[in-house]
């Protein structure tokens, strides 16, 4: 299996996710009460396009990759979901309890879990929490628009340099865990141009390549290599938390 679900103990009183912490006492001991704690390895699936959404994850540590597929099963990515995120909210807002997209673990990550019908009993009773999921959502919906444009207009090296800030930014530095294939899947385009874009920055010392992991030693040498997309979604994750 590549996720591990256990009960969450007592300790786990005060819950660091942004969702949980806007919650009363009471709220929060209501959802808390449904919450399991959930292990995923790299590679694990949280969605799967086609199937039902039964859970909703508080995203805690990882990277969560939103991927769409097209007739013949090519990805691309549909956006990027790390710590204080969330995965499976459109099935608690009176949409589609279906997935349209894959969310993929990129790395090792741990979420919150809590069944659908459960979120939907607590978001029935709390009306700040039904604002907190729509305007994620709304995040998510730009978020998703803001890369379609990003594919069209910008090149293989400007879309690399953007992703590997906007992950770092989502997961607060450090290695980030991906390999050329997932570049390659995620960004759709041949491997090929995924390793000659890294070497490009890594040539320039903007980043250090390893075996199924990237490390960024110059942020804003990368940043100038960026198409600045990042910056527009550090933006609108801003203006949908406020």
């Amino acid at each position: 299996m590549l996720s591990v679900m256990r009960s969450i103990g007592r300790q786990k009183a005060e819950p660091l996710h942004p969702l949980l912490a806007r919650l009363d006492a009471d709220g929060r001991s209501r959802v808390v009460a449904h919450l399991r704690a959930v292990e995923h390895r790299r590679g694990a699936l949280l969605t799967e396009i086609g199937q039902p959404i039964r859970l909703v994850h508080l995203v805690e540590h990882g990277l969560i990759a939103i991927v769409g597929r097209d007739a013949a099963g090519a990805s691309a990515e549909a956006g990027l979901v790390g710590p204080g995120g969330l995965i499976g909210v459109a099935a608690t807002l009176g949409l589609s309890r279906i997935a349209s997209r894959d969310a993929v673990s990129l790395s090792a990550a741990r979420t919150l879990a809590i069944d659908v019908t459960a979120l939907e009993h607590v978001v029935a009773l709390y009306p700040e929490v039904r604002r907190d999921l729509s305007a994620y959502a709304g995040h998510r919906h730009d978020q998703t628009a803001r890369l379609c444009v990003c594919a069209a207009l910008h090149t293989v090296e400007q879309r690399i340099a953007r992703w590997l800030l906007e992950a770092a930014a989502l997961c607060g530095g450090g290695p980030l865990d991906v390999t050329h294939a997932q570049f390659s899947n995620l960004l759709g385009v041949r491997r090929a141009s995924i390793t000659s874009g890294l070497h490009v920055l890594e040539g320039e010392q903007a980043i250090r390549c390893r075996r199924g992991q990237i490390e960024i030693r110059d942020m804003d040498g990368l940043a100038r290599r960026s198409c600045g997309c990042e910056r527009l979604s550090a933006s609108e994750r801003r203006s949908h938390t406020a």
